[in-house]
């Protein structure tokens, strides 16, 4: 298959105190953009066990559930936070997680929501050989990406996406499962 190109843009701020070497930071971008790719991958993938157990709550027949998620939950009105509800509706409508295990679904839906729309939405930048991203989430935020930072984040997002592809599987999703 062909990889496809495109038009990038990023902001390399560059030190009047020391040189900068813009190809090094192109290559630092480059590597932060791919990052960016799996971090939209993972949710992605969240999603996906997001509609498939919605779907297979609301519906038994399996083309009328084909069809709920192709133009329901597939659709772009149907955001993920009206799918993180329905989900959430699910749990409690059928008592399927309580306590703490409830508490870290709630928030590994919000956490898994909050990196798509940073890594989707923000900027990237390089600046005194760091790599930086910049976003907006009830204000604007700048986050450096090192090595922690992104070993944490790709940690969390696997651990989300198996949560997510139990919660499909435990409505009957019979193909839930998550592969790293």
């Amino acid at each position: 298959m062909k990889t496809i190109k495109a038009i990038a843009t990023a902001t390399i701020k560059v030190s009047h105190e020391k040189p900068t070497n813009i190809t090094e930071a192109w290559e630092s971008v480059k590597e932060a953009r791919q990052n960016r790719v799996v971090v939209l991958e993972a949710a992605l993938t969240f999603e996906v066990f997001l509609n498939q157990g919605i779907a297979y709550y609301f519906f038994e027949s399996p083309d009328k559930r084909a069809e709920f998620e192709e133009i329901i939950l597939h659709s772009d009105w149907c955001s993920f936070a009206a799918k993180r509800k329905l989900a959430s509706y699910i749990i409690n409508k059928k008592g399927l997680l309580e306590g703490e295990a409830k508490q870290d679904f709630d928030e590994a839906m919000r956490k898994v929501m909050s990196y798509r729309n940073a890594w989707a939405h923000g900027r990237l930048s390089h600046e005194d050989g760091k790599i930086w991203l910049n976003y907006f989430e009830g204000g604007t935020k700048k986050k450096e990406l090192s090595d922690g930072y992104l070993t944490e984040m790709e940690s969390f997002l696997e651990q989300a996406v198996h949560k997510a592809a139990d919660f499909a599987k435990t409505l009957g999703a019979p193909k839930a499962r998550a592969a790293s």
